[in-house]
This record gives C-alpha cells, structure tokens and sequence, in this order.
C-alpha cells in the first residue's frame, strides 16, 4: 500500500513540473480551455476508480467469507466426532485443536508476509488430524454417518484454507495500476494547467484531488492486500472456534 502511495506522489510531482513548464512557455494572449478534454478523462478515470474498488472490496470479502468459513467447518468437525467413545474423539479433538491453533499462530502470520505457502507446522499438524479421521471406525449407522460428514467437513475446511492462500497474492494487476498512475498524471496535469491562471483556485483545486487520489488508492493498495496494513484480516473467527481445552 505504501509503495502505491509513494508512486502516486511521484506521479503527481511530475504532472506538476510538466504543468509548470507548460504554463511558462505559453504565451499571455493564449487561453486555451482544457474543460472538455478534462471532463472525459476525470470522468473515465472516477469511473475505472470505481470499479476497482468494488473489484476490490470483493476481494476483501471473499477473504473473510473464507476465513469464517474454515472455522465454522472445523468446528463442525470437533463437534462430529462427539459420536465416539472418548479414548477416540478426545484424541482427534485434540489434535484438531492444535491444529486450529496453528492456522491461527503460524499459517496467518505467514501470509501476512505474503507467503501462499502453508507453514510446515500447520502442514504436518494438519496432516495427522486427516490421518487419524481416516482412522476412525465405522461400526454402526451413527459412526458410518459421523465419519462421511467429518469427511465431508474437512474437505469443505481444506478448501477454504487453500483458497485463503490464494487470495493472498494481489488481484489488481500491474498493468492496472500503470493505468491508474498514467490517469492520475493525466488528471492532475490537466487540472494544473487549466487552473494555471486562476491561482486563487489552483492550491485549493490541485491539493483536494491529490488528497482524493491518495485516499483512494491507499484504500485501493490495502484492499487488494487483505492481510497487509490497513484493513488486515485477522484469523478472529479461528481463534475464537478453537474449543476450550
């Protein structure tokens, strides 16, 4: 998001040293009128806007969707198991809270740092709650359907898990943001030289869209990087599935 920010102010210092140099070769008796030109390009540029953040904010939900999501299906899966006797379900409930435990402590920090890679605590701990469900008996109609649905409910769980990965990466891609910056330029310079010779309105007028455009796409950066600064998802919903043990 910082990056993003900091390329914005580069792109808009340039428009305003372009703007200068224009406004200095341009003779007193010219005035032009940049109103038209400038009405389609702030208007194309508002709407592109728009549209990312609603790519955006989608993409900040589908996150959370998933997030809850895993967490109500494992605790289904703790919840599953209560069929067995204890000595069976006291043991894959607890690896499963360990497990849980790990998405939580180890997996979400790692994606935090950009990583679409599951920690190797989480992997392993994962891969011995799945070895002991495939364990489980099936000795009777209750047992028979407690392990399909636990089954079923890990995959659902598994899923949510390796799509959360996934949308770990970035969705606006750079071609995207090289036409937002080229837009921004193209904006601010515009309004710079059409307000060139009304200096009352010039400060006023270029220092609110630099803040808009800021705003914007600092909102833009942390929106497509849910698990960055900002608007950081955090595993909330895991942490408090994680049964009391």
């Amino acid at each position: 998001m910082i990056s993003h920010v900091l390329i914005l102010w580069g792109v808009i210092g340039a428009a305003a040293a372009v703007a200068v140099v224009v406004h200095r070769r341009r003779s007193p008796e010219e005035a032009p009128e940049y109103q038209s030109v400038l009405s389609f390009v702030g208007a194309a540029y508002g709407l592109l806007l728009g549209l990312l953040v609603v790519f955006a904010v989608g993409h900040y939900n589908d996150v959370r969707h998933e997030a809850q999501m895993e967490a109500t299906s494992l605790v289904a899966v703790f919840d599953t198991v209560d069929v067995y006797p204890p000595e069976t379900s006291d043991h894959i409930q607890h690896d499963l809270v360990c497990y849980m435990r790990s998405i939580a402590d180890d997996d979400w920090p790692s994606m935090q740092r950009g990583s679409q890679l599951e920690s190797p605590r989480a992997l392993t701990l994962g891969d011995r709650f799945r070895g002991d469900l495939r364990a489980l008996p099936t000795d009777g109609p209750a047992q028979t359907s407690a392990y399909g649905r636990a089954a079923t409910l890990v995959t659902d769980a598994d899923q949510s898990r390796q799509r959360l990965l996934f949308l770990t990466a970035p969705e606006i891609p750079t071609a995207l943001w090289v036409v937002i910056y080229v837009g921004a330029f193209l904006v601010f310079l515009l309004l710079a030289v059409h307000y060139a010779a009304r200096k009352e309105r010039l400060l006023l007028v270029l220092g609110a869209v630099a803040v808009l455009m800021t705003v914007v796409v600092a909102v833009l950066g942390m929106l497509d990087q849910p698990f960055g600064i900002g608007v950081r998802v955090h595993p909330d919903q895991m942490r408090q599935a994680v049964p009391c043990s």
